[in-house]
């Protein structure tokens, strides 16, 4: 091993260089994270294809010819099977003919800077590790605790502080007005805001190369799939509480609407021009729609629902339908949201469009051996294109055009608003209830129910199986199941943060509950800082996850800090 892999293999973490004999004949500083080596060896000349686990209903695809031995460098982020062919004239490296296959093969513990073997010898094939792979989750365990052993002393000193001021030290000059009435603002809703923005950008930067905390290809739901989501869900959540504040204050409608159009359009230009931060301003192939026009669009749909057709009937507390006050004050918004979903129902599962089937809603692509190669997202892709006039103002590095060899597809497209202006009224409902009932085990009673029927109902959808239900669960066309999945969730983690924080005070929110008072800042900082120093650094090669994730983490802790000088100085950003 030469002075020059020995330094680049000192600036790797050191809970992942490969041990062993492995290190003396490969050099691992030319491997990125999630990938390893694959020697293989035939007594003649072959034809190597893979599959990934991700691209469901995929064919093989070709890798390389081999003339007797090779080293390939393969990735590990997915499980890999391998096929074996005979070299031949007449062999496509797209459709092998399957009699010129000698075998399949699928190794058991395929893993990061492993060193695997494929030995092909008298139509036969063996597969054996010559070195195992290391453990990648170590470094995420570590820095976990850490964190969380930070977080766990951070509170304590922070509660025994609280404990030991008198009440005049907290209330400072309102304590001379015992009977001042101040309004109570609910920390939950900040602290589940600033989760979902401090994980976003956690997740845009890399999320340290760990798959788990990646979106999802197309169909299922990982960690990063929840967050725009909750996102959108929290914002429903926020806008009854404030138009019914301002409605109390005898603010016209007419004047509640005409600011709601004004965020709205703040919103979609802000995020048109973050679209333009690492391509340019190329009007010819700029991205229209992304995440805060989506925001934009859906803010203005559900807000101006919001605004003219909520009541507020108030019903004794002895009545039948108080229990029901919530719903009942949003039921002629309740009525608009199902003709919305029976709309968008049909239309992605009924509508005959030009080119592909009725109710296919695949990635398109070689699913299916490149059947439906141009109906990429079904309808919505369909739509989409002719509503933003082509595939030139799409988004163009989606991971299915790597996985299934798409074209451009825009997960936060047009078409898609229209099921996201549901996902926000769910969270207008969970506001609904705050304005509702002043009791915490009336709001969290009806947090939990909600949870438990949108649960029911999103894995009734698709039938509890990522694959092959009525409706799969999947961010990028923005499912019906998956509205529901994410909306479960957030009424769970809402009420468990309401408990903690505003009932029992065993948590003070923090360092979450400062990002979420100016989240439209930082999203919009970390889009534009997103490859500068000191925001983001490189050293070495950067092919660990200890290494990328110290990174990632490094820039989520510097906004934070960041906010939380924003609110000593009592700055929020408001559109």
């Amino acid at each position: 091993m030469t002075e020059r892999v020995r330094t680049k293999l000192r600036k790797m973490s050191w809970f992942e260089i490969p041990g062993g004999d492995a290190t003396k004949h490969y050099d691992f500083s030319k491997l990125k994270v999630d990938e390893a080596f694959l020697k293989v060896t035939a007594n003649d000349q072959i034809r190597l294809f893979s599959l990934s686990d991700e691209c469901y209903k995929c064919p093989f695809t070709y890798v390389n010819s081999i003339n007797y031995t090779s080293l390939e460098k393969i990735s590990t982020k997915y499980g890999l099977s391998w096929r074996v062919y005979r070299a031949g004239e007449n062999i496509s490296n797209t459709y092998p003919d399957p009699e010129s296959l000698i075998c399949e093969v699928r190794p058991k513990n395929l893993g990061e800077f492993g060193v695997y073997h494929l030995n092909v010898k008298n139509e036969t094939c063996d597969i054996f590790t010559i070195s195992d792979p290391v453990n990648i989750y170590k470094p995420l365990l570590i820095i976990l605790a850490a964190l969380l052993f930070l977080c766990l002393i951070w509170n304590l000193i922070s509660l025994i502080i609280s404990k030991c001021r008198t009440p005049q030290e907290w209330m400072g000059d309102d304590a001379s007005i015992p009977d001042r009435k101040k309004k109570v603002r609910i920390k939950a809703i900040d602290t589940f805001r600033g989760i979902c923005i401090a994980l976003m950008i956690f997740v845009n930067s890399g999320a340290g190369g760990y798959t788990i905390f990646e979106h999802s290809t197309w169909n299922g739901l990982y960690m990063a799939d929840t967050l725009f989501p909750w996102f959108m869900w929290i914002m429903g959540v926020c806008i009854p509480i404030s138009i019914n504040s301002q409605l109390k204050k005898k603010v016209p409608r007419i004047k509640i609407f005409l600011s709601v159009l004004r965020r709205s359009i703040l919103l979609f230009l802000i995020g048109l021009s973050l679209n333009t931060v690492v391509p340019g301003p190329d009007l010819e192939h700029i991205r229209i729609f992304g995440v805060l026009q989506r925001f934009g669009v859906v803010y203005l749909v559900v807000a101006s629902l919001v605004t003219f057709f909520m009541i507020n009937i108030s019903f004794g507390k002895d009545e039948l339908f108080h229990v029901l006050k919530d719903i009942l004050n949003l039921a002629f918004i309740w009525v608009a949201m199902v003709f919305i979903v029976a709309l968008h129902v049909y239309l992605m599962f009924f509508y005959q469009y030009p080119g592909c089937p009725a109710g296919y809603v695949g990635p398109g692509g070689v699913q299916y051996n490149s059947k439906f190669e141009k109906c990429t997202g079904g309808f919505a892709g369909y739509i989409d294109k002719i509503i933003l006039f082509g595939e030139d103002h799409l988004y163009q590095r989606l991971g299915i055009m790597e996985v299934y060899k798409t074209g451009p597809f825009d997960p936060e497209g047009p078409f898609g608003c229209l099921i996201s202006v549901f996902h926000a009224f769910l969270g207008v409902q969970a506001g609904a209830i705050i304005i509702s009932y002043s009791d915490w085990k009336a709001r969290a009673k009806r947090w939990l129910i909600w949870g438990v029927v949108t649960g029911i109902a999103a894995l009734v959808l698709c039938q509890a199986r990522t694959e092959g239900g009525w409706i799969p669960i999947n961010k990028s066309l923005w499912s019906l199941s998956f509205v529901l999945a994410t909306s479960s969730l957030a009424f769970f983690v809402l009420t468990i943060i309401y408990v903690l924080v505003d009932v029992n005070g065993l948590w003070s929110g923090i360092p979450f509950y400062y990002p979420g008072m100016n989240a439209i800042l930082l999203y919009a900082g970390h889009s534009v800082a997103h490859n500068m120093f000191p925001w983001h650094w490189s050293y070495g090669p950067m092919n660990t996850h200890l290494m990328l994730t110290t990174e990632a983490l490094w820039g989520v802790l510097l906004w934070i800090l960041i906010s939380y000088c924003l609110h000593k100085e009592e700055f929020y950003l408001a559109l």
